[in-house]
């Protein structure tokens, strides 16, 4: 559900970013007001990504917490979700998209006696991503692309 709002949010802004283009050039009747109110919605727009990810991470929402053992996943508000030490995962399945529109890591670990866990990073580079990785590699766990 993330990366889907997280493309809307994008092509909002794409959209608005050519309808300002299209007002600059074109200087239509009460152009100022419309560009004024485009502003604001692109504003409000990152405005709301920034204080999102600024509160879900004070508040410990959605996190994934490596240890040695395994990691630990939380949910939305901030209750332990999964619980998965390195010795339960058979696989640990990488898969990433760093397009314009839509930018994530998805890890999938398979359990032997559990559901997979997917876990979805939102972010093209994150630190997340390396540490995952050698958390894993000392875990004994080798991952596929």
């Amino acid at each position: 559900m993330g990366g889907v709002l997280q493309m809307f949010r994008r092509m909002i802004v794409l959209f608005l970013l050519v309808f300002l283009g299209f007002l600059i050039y074109k200087r239509p009747h009460g152009g100022l007001s419309k560009g004024l109110i485009a502003m604001a919605v692109i504003l409000g727009l990152i405005g709301l990504r920034i204080a999102w990810g600024w509160l879900s991470a004070r508040a410990g929402l959605r996190l994934c917490h490596i240890h040695t053992g395994g990691l630990a996943v939380t949910g939305l508000f901030g209750q332990v979700k999964h619980v998965v030490p390195w010795d339960r995962v058979t696989e640990l399945k990488h898969m990433s998209n760093l397009s314009p529109l839509l930018t994530f890591h998805r890890f999938e670990l398979v359990r032997r006696d559990a559901r997979t866990v997917a876990i979805l990073v939102l972010q093209a580079n994150p630190e997340f991503v390396p540490a995952l990785q050698r958390a894993s590699e000392l875990g004994g766990l080798r991952p596929e692309r």
